[in-house]
């Protein structure tokens, strides 16, 4: 069966499952859906492109599912990948859609796709009130909204005209109504449950209660799971600056959530969810911490962090003493709880000793230490070896030996964060600062060398000028008459009978 039905609006051909945008999916959004989503609900609507894996979640909770997709092409690949009758596929654009009431509307991807090049120029929140129209009164609503104001915008080295793709047909970019903060979503959707989201191109890799976001700071369990969502958008954006950095500063003024690269706005009565998913863990937070399955984290700040600020307070002693206490892997997902730690969500390599685990711990401190250029007190030549690894790895006990420094270099390479699209510009100026800075000390060297070989030279020339003259003095004295009476002499000591040469020499002479 490949019927589709079609309503105004609808693009021919086109595609909006091979955009530079994934569809709406991954599997924290669907972890988040199998919570929020009703037990049954009778009809519901999935409203732009979203992936096949949410569309099944949605058709297991619903008795009838339509699927509303602007593009002839995908609606005709959507109808063939779910025949069923429980489901409609409909091409066309959400100005076209009126077959509501629906108890379930799902519009995770956002607003932006939804419209086609006949619709008319809508804002957002003329959008959102037609996907909120097309809602029963009862029905659980979700809807994405992409954040302008968010980090990873604000850090994108590239020109406005080249950070978005044509497939928006109407841009909201430009749109003044359109919500950049939690409160304006809010404002426009009143009574909904917000969710920081953090995509990668398009698939949701980690989401968190806007509230717990903005309620965290530096080095929590919560600002780690933003930051580290952070740097899957990052990924895929040319930035000017580390993303850590701002994330931190976001962090420190409870902004974490309003920087966010979007939201996902709940309305109505959803299931009971979570303060936080990832693609392998649902977290609630509590009055004891974060809760992962049966296990608590300290909603307390990381090892890391803690080890950062004694650093660059250059406080050696504090430094030492704290870090005899590190017992594992790694430093910035590890927790202080009672006398000892408590891991966080990072799983440590498997068939790892605790030497190696602590020698991966201080190679990813060490490169995260330089990667931000943070203050510490010891000397360049240190940072740049592995003796500044092997230094802390003696603070904990564990003595550094080639064979352990290799294996922890490997274990902490294997936790490398995602590759962003080429450095940032401010990592590349201050490469260069750093870079200029080795060519002055480099120059001053050089000068050094010159002046020292010019001193040589002239050395060797006083030398060579010596020799010659002591050659010259040399050859007139084995010229002269006095040496030539010494050798006179010297020869004739050497006669040991006088007398008979003296009668030898008569007797030649008359002869």
């Amino acid at each position: 069966m490949t019927d589709i039905e079609v309503v105004r609006g609808e693009i021919q051909p086109w595609t909006d499952y091979a955009s530079y945008r994934k569809p709406a999916g991954g599997d924290a959004l669907l972890a988040f859906l199998a919570d929020a989503l009703p037990a049954k609900a009778a009809r519901a609507l999935v409203a732009g492109p979203h992936s096949r894996e949410l569309i099944q979640l949605v058709a297991a909770r619903s008795e009838h599912v339509t699927v509303l997709i602007r593009s002839v092409s995908d609606a005709t690949d959507l109808r063939e990948a779910f025949p069923g009758a429980e489901i409609t596929v409909i091409a066309g654009a959400l100005d076209g859609l009126a077959n509501g009431p629906y108890d379930l509307v799902v519009a995770a991807d956002g607003l932006d796709r939804v419209l086609g090049y006949d619709s008319p120029a809508l804002d957002w929140p003329q959008r959102a009130a037609l996907v909120t129209g097309l809602a029963g009164p009862d029905a659980v609503v979700l809807i994405g909204v992409e954040n302008e104001f968010g980090l990873t915008g604000l850090y994108d080295r590239r020109p406005v005209d080249a950070r978005h793709g044509d497939d928006e047909w109407r841009p909201l970019h430009d749109d003044p109504e359109r919500p950049t903060s939690p409160d304006q979503v809010l404002a426009a959707l009143p009574g909904a449950r917000l969710y920081a989201s953090f995509d990668a191109a398009g698939e949701t890799h980690t989401l968190l209660d806007a509230a717990a976001a903005a309620g965290t700071r530096p080095g929590r369990p919560g600002a780690r799971l933003a930051l580290e969502g952070l740097a899957a958008t990052a990924a895929h954006t040319p930035l000017v600056a580390p993303i850590a950095t701002g994330a931190d500063a976001a962090a420190r003024a409870g902004l974490l959530g309003a920087v966010a690269p979007g939201w996902l706005a709940v309305l109505g009565p959803a299931g009971a969810t979570r303060t936080a998913y990832t693609a392998t863990h649902s977290l609630e937070l509590g009055d004891a911490g974060w809760t992962v399955g049966d296990r608590v984290i300290p909603d307390s700040v990381s090892a890391e962090a803690e080890l950062f600020r004694l650093a660059a307070a250059e406080d050696v002693p504090g430094f030492r003493q704290y870090a005899a206490r590190v017992d594992s892997f790694p430093l910035d997902d590890l927790y202080p709880a009672a006398d000892g730690f408590v891991r966080g969500l990072t799983e440590a390599p498997e068939g790892a000793s605790r030497e190696e685990l602590l020698a991966a711990s201080w190679f990813r401190f060490r490169d995260r230490l330089i990667a931000a250029h943070r203050r510490h007190p010891w000397p360049p030549w240190m940072v740049e070896s592995d003796d500044l690894v092997t230094t802390w790895l003696g603070m904990s006990g564990v003595e550094a030996t080639p064979e352990l420094l290799a294996r922890g270099r490997e274990l902490a390479d294997g936790f490398a964060p995602p590759a962003a699209e080429g450095p940032d510009v401010a990592t590349a100026l201050a490469d260069v600062d750093e870079d200029k800075k080795r060519i002055k000390e480099l120059a001053g060297k050089v000068f050094g060398l010159e002046r020292t070989l010019r001193f040589r030279d002239q050395s060797l020339k006083t030398r060579e000028a010596q020799l010659r003259k002591l050659r010259d003095e040399l050859r007139q004295y084995r010229n002269s008459p006095v040496l030539k009476l010494h050798d006179t002499a010297r020869k004739v000591a050497k006669i040991r009978h006088p007398k008979q040469f003296a009668r030898a020499v008569k007797k030649k002479l008359k002869g």
